[in-house]
């Protein structure tokens, strides 16, 4: 394991350890259905392609982005995929910290528990379209 994965699997157990151990609502606890989870997932899909286009015209951004791998710099401001996948990662990680949380306290399962993941899932299936929608600025698989 390198020092990027190292520090996404690290990055990813505080998430977890934040949606479990707080005892602040991280997600509506209210008023969640199954309607607003598609809207926060569609939002995340739509937003980080948005985002990521305007990143595509920014000229300090890398001439080619690197496939997303969690061996690559998730922080690194010239590959915007990288930051946006490791985000959707982290989002699920917290929900499902958080969906753990509600189980052990008795709580059962909720659709609020669902909240969280699919802003991740949203953000990283984003991060998939996007490699298609601007796969001219991709680097080869090979190359990368």
């Amino acid at each position: 394991m390198n020092l990027w994965t190292t520090v996404r699997v690290a990055l990813l157990a505080v998430g977890f350890l934040q949606g479990a151990l707080s005892s602040h609502v991280l997600a509506p606890s209210e008023g969640v259905t199954g309607f607003l989870l598609v809207v926060v997932f569609a939002f995340g899909l739509v937003g980080v392609l948005f985002v990521v286009g305007v990143q595509r015209i920014n000229p300090w951004s890398a001439p080619k982005w690197r496939y997303p791998s969690w061996a690559i710099n998730p922080f690194s401001l010239r590959e915007p995929l990288q930051f946006f996948h490791f985000a959707g990662f982290f989002f699920i990680a917290g929900g499902v910290g958080n969906a753990l949380r509600q189980l052990f306290l008795g709580q059962g399962p909720q659709l609020s528990s669902l909240f969280l993941p699919a802003v991740g899932i949203g953000a990283i299936a984003g991060v998939y379209a996007c490699t298609f929608a601007y796969r001219g600025k991709m680097a080869h698989p090979r190359s990368a």
